[in-house]
């Protein structure tokens, strides 16, 4: 009973891992290591009783090397020629046919209003919760990969 009891905790881990997804995309010919900071302000959109999700997703980008700044600090360092992004953050979670979270983030040059780089994941686990968790670590991954971690 015990061993039936572990095979299945081991099986869940993982079908669980196995039911994250991510990818990042980037502008052709865009230079991400030029890219310092980051203003946050009205990147959110979707539902707001995800809002506890935005700012999860929101500590994860402050936690790549981006710089957070206010909108007024970021037109001071573009006024000093410094490369300064926009998130626009979506975030979908289903709670229907055992549901599923997506989210997106698609970063601007707050300067140029161009589309620099799009990242997206998504989870499915065995509550909304799970799914909102798995797509969160997923994002964390890809977001580290291309700003790099502060830690």
């Amino acid at each position: 009973m015990k061993v039936r009891g572990t095979l299945y905790a081991i099986l869940t881990t993982i079908m669980l891992q196995a039911c994250a997804n991510s990818k990042a995309v980037v502008s052709r010919g865009i230079d991400l290591s030029k890219y310092s900071y980051v203003v946050f302000g009205q990147e959110s959109t979707g539902n707001s009783g995800l809002d506890d999700m935005i700012i999860a997703v929101q500590n994860e980008i402050a936690d790549t090397e981006l710089e957070v700044v206010s909108a007024q600090n970021g037109r001071v360092k573009m006024s000093l020629g410094e490369s300064v992004l926009s998130p626009n953050i979506h975030i979908l979670s289903e709670n229907h046919d055992g549901g599923h979270t997506y989210i997106t983030i698609t970063f601007y040059d707050c300067n140029t209003s161009q589309k620099i780089a799009v990242v997206k994941s998504s989870g499915i686990g065995m509550s909304i919760s799970q799914d909102q968790n798995i797509a969160l670590s997923s994002i964390r991954k890809k977001l580290k990969k291309l700003f790099g971690n502060k830690r």
